[in-house]
């Protein structure tokens, strides 16, 4: 299953690859369409896709026409055309039953001349989502409305969080606005500066901004690397739609791995959803404390706020359901 679809492929697909350059005698970076693409790698056609006259097509052979527009590394033919697929399949199973968790592994794998597969299992190690060593997680329909801060309903990471006394909010509306390159990367070093501090450290933290956290596009979403973050148990990502576009999110990139090994649950919300909810006008309304805590960066109020929740709620704090079996997640307000 691929999360895109058609000609989309191209914009996802990886564009370089390291290599071993048998001339220079060294580890090198080179484009793929440099690497391959011209037949001369053993069973290539498992690897590519072509491009000619904007349609993209999976080769039958390794013997490419040479008024091709360009290649892109697909593995289409190698996911439908071998059994790499179901044999990792099976290896899934065997593992997570003997381990009693899905199992995250590295593996090489060796195509024949005659499309057999030859697997080499290198590492394995399992995938302990945070949260979930407690079991399964029920996310409650009954909660009153108005205690919901937001629900979500593609999530990949689950768990349960409870008493979490702070919520850092970067409002995607004012970032968006920021007109100064410098400005906007800044925001990532606001994000650290919160995080480091003692008392948010002990007293637990949500995070949540516009689009991709980790960025370094900074059109896309907040420029903060792991040290900026490390210290929140829940990192949210608001896909606000303008004008027809959705930000893009983490899922699927080495950013959001490193959430799962650091227990960090990973949650995108996208308000115009109708299956979501997005309490938007507590976060915009909720008393900001970033000159509090972190004065040294007040003149960042105007898009980062800082909410201490028991203070703006009178003493109620935030729990965190999220149950990716079922794709819900809930924010609410709750009692200690």
């Amino acid at each position: 299953m691929r999360p895109e679809t058609g000609f989309e492929v191209v914009k996802y697909s990886q564009k370089e690859m390291d290599l071993l350059d048998l001339d220079e005698n060294a580890l090198v970076t080179r484009p793929v369409e440099e690497a391959l693409g011209r037949g001369e790698y053993p069973n290539e056609h498992l690897l590519i896709s072509t491009i000619r006259n904007g349609f993209l097509s999976d080769p039958s052979s390794s013997y490419f026409d040479s008024d091709i527009d360009g290649i892109v590394l697909t593995f289409s033919n190698l996911i439908r055309q071998t059994s790499l697929i179901p044999l990792i399949g099976r290896m899934l199973e065997t593992l997570e039953k003997a381990y009693g968790i899905p199992i995250d592994t590295e593996f090489t794998a060796f195509i024949g001349s005659d499309n057999r597969v030859r697997f080499n299992l290198l590492q394995c190690r399992p995938m302990i989502l945070p949260g979930m060593e407690g079991g399964e997680v029920e996310v409650s329909e009954d909660i009153p409305r108005d205690k919901v801060l937001f629900r979500a309903n593609r999530i990949m990471s689950g768990g349960r969080i409870a008493d979490v006394r702070f919520v850092v909010f970067i409002d995607p509306s004012a970032y968006a606005s920021i007109e100064s390159d410098e400005r906007r990367r800044s925001i990532g070093r606001v994000v650290g500066k919160i995080n480091a501090h003692p008392t948010i450290q002990t007293g637990k933290c949500i995070m949540v901004g516009p689009g991709r956290w980790g960025s370094s596009n900074i059109s896309m979403g907040v420029n903060v690397s792991y040290g900026d973050i490390n210290n929140t148990s829940v990192l949210v990502e608001v896909g606000k739609e303008e004008a027809g576009h959705a930000p893009e999110v983490s899922y699927g990139t080495h950013f959001f791995q490193d959430l799962v090994e650091a227990k960090i649950i990973y949650l995108p919300v996208f308000p115009s959803d109708p299956a979501a909810e997005f309490n938007a006008g507590f976060f915009e309304k909720s008393r900001n404390s970033l000159a509090a805590f972190c004065p040294e960066v007040k003149d960042f109020e105007d898009v980062v706020k800082l909410i201490d929740i028991p203070e703006v709620t009178r003493g109620l704090r935030v729990q965190v359901l999220a149950d990716p079996r079922h794709q819900k997640a809930v924010c609410f307000l709750a009692s200690q």
